[in-house]
C-alpha cells in the first residue's frame, strides 16, 4: 500500500510541514482534526475513525457526544477537504506527500506527488489567463446568466449581462447601485442577506426580483462564492445571477392549485391518506384527527380499529390496492378514540408520484347520519 512504501516518518514530516500552511495555521481546530485522524492511521487505527472519537478526542466534544444531533465532524471534515484541496492546487505548494480525507471516511490517504512548484512546465501566465477567462465568458453566455465581481468590502467592481438584462449601465452597480433595480419589497432583504454573507464569509443564495428592460419584474437566484488568499482572508466575491422567473411561476401555481384543493377538502370534510406499500406507513391530511379521528402511523393502527365485521372485507381490499391489484370504494365502521362508533366511506388506488414513488392515495369521510348499514 502507498503509506508503507512513502513511510511512516515521511508522513510525519509531510504532516508538520502541512500544518505550516497558513489556512491550517490559522485554524486549530482543523489542525487537531487532520492531525489525529493521521496519527490514528499511522497506529493502524485508522479504519475504526468514527465521528464519536474524533469528536471527543480531537475537538473536545464532551462525552455525552450525540453525532445524530450534532454536525461538528461532518462540517469540519467538510472544511478540511476544501482546505487540503486549496493548499495542494497552489502553484507554489512546496509538498511531496498529499495527504487527503476521502469522501464518505474519516481514514486519511497518502500519495507521494512531484512538487508543484519543481516540476510545473514553464507557462505564459498571460496567455492562461486570457484562455480560462475566455473559456469562463463562454460557459455565463451560454447559460444565459448574469456574472458579477465585488471586492472584498461588498462593493460590485464588475458584471457582464447586466445591461442587457436591466437596461442599466455597468457602472451603475457600484455603491449599492444595484439594489435600485430590484423589486421594492426585496430590496432590504436582498441588502440583509449580502451583508450576512460578507461578514461570516459563507456562500451567499438568494432569489428576488429583478426589474427588466421591458418593464416586467422577473425572478432571479444570486448567488456568490468567496475567493480567499492562501492566509484566509477573502481576495474577492464571484458569482452570477440566474433567471428562475418560470421554475418560481410554476412552482406560485402549485402552491396556489394545493390551497385550493386543501380548502375544498376541508369544506368537503375529507380526509386525505398516503399510503406507503414498503412502510405500510398511513400519513393523513391536516385536520383527520378532528374529522375522523385518523393519525399518522402504521396501517394496523387503523385497521384495529375496524368493526370485526367488516375488518375482513376491508383489510383485504387494501391489501390489493397495496399489491397494485386494483382500487377500493367502502362503507365501514369504526370506534373512534372516545370509544364512539362511526360510519367511514373510503375510497382509494395505488398511483404513482412525480418521483416514481408506488403509494396508494385516497379520501375518507365520516358518513354517520347519513348511511344507514347492516347492524
Amino acid at each position: 500500500m502507498e503509506r508503507d512504501a512513502i513511510g511512516s516518518e515521511a508522513i510525519r514530516d509531510a504532516l508538520a510541514e502541512l500544518l505550516q500552511q497558513p489556512p491550517l495555521r490559522k485554524s486549530p481546530q482543523l489542525s487537531a482534526f487532520l492531525s489525529y485522524v493521521v496519527g490514528e492511521s499511522l497506529a493502524g487505527r485508522g479504519s475504526l475513525l468514527k465521528s464519536y472519537t474524533i469528536a471527543t478526542d480531537a475537538l473536545g466534544r464532551a462525552p455525552n457526544f450525540d453525532p445524530a444531533t450534532d454536525a461538528i465532524v461532518r462540517v469540519e471534515a467538510r472544511r478540511l477537504r476544501q482546505v487540503l484541496q486549496q493548499i495542494y492546487e497552489d502553484p507554489a505548494c512546496p509538498l511531496t506527500v498529499r495527504i487527503d480525507l476521502p469522501l464518505g471516511r474519516y481514514e486519511p490517504t497518502f500519495t507521494q506527488i512531484a512538487s508543484a512548484a519543481a516540476h510545473r512546465p514553464a507557462l505564459d501566465p498571460a496567455a492562461s489567463l486570457r484562455e480560462s477567462e475566455q473559456r469562463y465568458r463562454a460557459l455565463v453566455q451560454a447559460s444565459a446568466a448574469i456574472e458579477w465581481r465585488a471586492s472584498p468590502d461588498g462593493q460590485l467592481v464588475q458584471s457582464a449581462g447586466w445591461t442587457a438584462r436591466t437596461g442599466k449601465p455597468d457602472a451603475a452597480i457600484g455603491d449599492g447601485g444595484w439594489l435600485d433595480a430590484l423589486h421594492p419589497d426585496d430590496r432590504e432583504r436582498a441588502a440583509a442577506a449580502w451583508a450576512e454573507a460578507r461578514r461570516s464569509g459563507e456562500p451567499l443564495e438568494i432569489a428576488y426580483r429583478v426589474r427588466h428592460r421591458g418593464g416586467g419584474y422577473r425572478w432571479m437566484l444570486a448567488r456568490g462564492l468567496p475567493l480567499e488568499n492562501l492566509d484566509g482572508s477573502i481576495r474577492e466575491w464571484v458569482g452570477i445571477l440566474s433567471d428562475i422567473h418560470e421554475q418560481v411561476m410554476a412552482q406560485e401555481a402549485l402552491r396556489s392549485r394545493d390551497e385550493a384543493l386543501s380548502l375544498a377538502v376541508a369544506a368537503a370534510g375529507l380526509a386525505v391518506f398516503e399510503i406507503d406499500p414498503a412502510t405500510r406507513i398511513v400519513r393523513w391530511s391536516e385536520g383527520a384527527s378532528d374529522l375522523i379521528g385518523a393519525v399518522d402511523g402504521p396501517l394496523e393502527a387503523w385497521t384495529r380499529r375496524i368493526d370485526p365485521a367488516h375488518a375482513p372485507q376491508v383489510i383485504d381490499a387494501l391489501e390489493q390496492a397495496l399489491r397494485g391489484e386494483g382500487g377500493f370504494d367502502l362503507v365501514y365502521r369504526v370506534t373512534d378514540a372516545a370509544g364512539l362508533q362511526c360510519w367511514i366511506a373510503c375510497r382509494g388506488n395505488r398511483l404513482r408520484t412525480a418521483r416514481g414513488e408506488a403509494r396508494v392515495f385516497g379520501v375518507a369521510i365520516d358518513v354517520t347520519g347519513r348511511y344507514v348499514g347492516p347492524p
